[in-house]
């Protein structure tokens, strides 16, 4: 882990300005209310490039700007077609201007040397990936180095799994390499770059695509499914079982996730409890007397957050995602809610397809779909309940499982 203690720089009222204008060129962000507040200014290099780390305020965000610095007079052309240009400040030489270090290479380059040591040729270096709160830039197809600039006053919870899942031999991740952060705040995470990844959404889309061209059941289909699909649920409970391995596990009564389950839903889907069949699984949860286990999960886990690679199955995403209001991240559940997430992104492929092929309806995809979805739901949960050790997390009561997923 990278451990910023280089002493810090003054603080110029000059550099608000250019927080400000990274703000409002920033894609995702929308509109920020109130001026920027500059925190610390911390130098990672000086000279010309020199390196200028930014932590401020702008209306309620608190963001994070590395800063690239050059001589007025050398920034022409750096960066074209897009100017990195943000604006310029007096360091107390003279003007300097200063830029989006991520927006050019060499620069990018020397962030990456401060923070983990490595060097990267800067003409191999390309952003492959913005969000809300980072950026990812290819060094070499060597290292993928993300930057936060959305931070939160706290350990993040994704770089938090992320190094968990590994040091508990999870494999099935780029390769954390390095951390960065200073003080409390999260500001970048170095990994092994995935080579050649295949989204599992589109892996699935382009399955059932392929079924519905082709007609006849999935098995036969050229785009079929099931292989993957097991060895995706294979994937997805060797991640649970490291999740228990770094964070533990606690015992719950089904009856306490019936409760919470009833209680979110009632102020959102009312009507939903009123049917027969959720009724009913209700009503067994609160019947059964067989402690569960409950673990750090990862929460919202849809086939988007996957990756298939020449080496298998991959966790390509994670930050977490069904976060309660008032928290940062999932609380323990289930390890069953990340199944039926997936399940749940299966059934939503088949929707996606069959609305682009068939807008209104006509054509009569829904048994094709189903068909699709049972064959790979079935294979997803053969391969997670196989895995050697999860029936120690989920119990050995199939009808239990069966009984969570769905309710879930």
């Amino acid at each position: 882990m990278r451990e910023d203690r280089s002493p810090p720089a003054p603080v110029h009222e000059e550099l608000a300005p250019v927080v400000s204008a990274y703000a409002a060129r920033r894609p995702g962000w929308g509109p920020e209310a109130g001026g920027a507040r500059v925190i610390e200014a911390v130098p990672l290099r000086r000279g010309r490039p020199g390196l200028l780390d930014v932590v401020a305020t702008v209306g309620r965000r608190l963001v994070h700007v590395p800063l690239g610095l050059r001589e007025v007079s050398e920034l022409h052309g750096v960066g074209e077609p897009d100017d990195p240009l943000l604006g310029t400040v007096d360091d107390g030489t003279g003007p300097v201007a200063c830029f989006d270090a991520l927006r050019d290479s060499e620069t990018a380059a020397l962030l990456l040397t401060h923070v983990s040591g490595s060097r990267t040729d800067p003409a191999l270096v390309r952003q492959i990936r913005t969000d809300d709160a980072s950026v990812t830039m290819a060094m070499e197809d060597r290292f993928a180095f993300t930057v936060y600039d959305d931070l939160v006053d706290e350990p993040r919870p994704e770089v938090d799994v992320l190094f968990a899942l590994d040091e508990a031999g999870f494999n099935h991740l780029a390769a954390p390499l390095c951390r960065w952060r200073r003080g409390r705040w999260d500001l970048g995470v170095v990994q092994e770059q995935l080579l050649g990844p295949s989204s599992g959404w589109a892996l699935a889309l382009t399955s059932v695509r392929d079924l519905y061209a082709s007609g006849g059941p999935p098995e036969i289909a050229g785009g079929d499914f099931g292989t993957e699909a097991h060895r995706l649920g294979t994937m997805t409970a060797r991640m649970h079982l490291g999740l228990d391995r770094a964070f533990g596990r606690r015992r719950v009564e089904p009856v306490v996730w019936a409760d919470a389950l009833e209680a979110s839903v009632r102020p959102l889907a009312p009507t939903l409890l009123d049917r027969p069949d959720v009724t009913t699984l209700l009503d067994e949860l609160r019947a059964l007397t067989v402690p569960c286990s409950a673990i750090r999960t990862h929460g919202d886990f849809h086939l988007g957050r996957t990756a298939r690679t020449d080496q298998g199955w991959m966790v390509s995403d994670c930050a977490p995602g069904g976060v309660l209001p008032g928290r940062t991240a999932p609380g323990e559940r289930s390890p069953l809610c990340d199944v039926a997430d997936l399940l749940w992104s299966l059934h939503q492929a088949t929707a996606v397809a069959a609305n682009e092929r068939d807008p209104a309806g006509r054509l009569g995809l829904a048994e094709l779909g189903q068909a699709w979805e049972t064959r790979n739901r079935r294979a997803l949960v053969a391969g997670y309940l196989g895995t050697p050790g999860i029936l120690g997390l989920t119990g050995p009561d199939r009808e239990l499982v069966r009984s969570l997923v769905a309710l879930f």
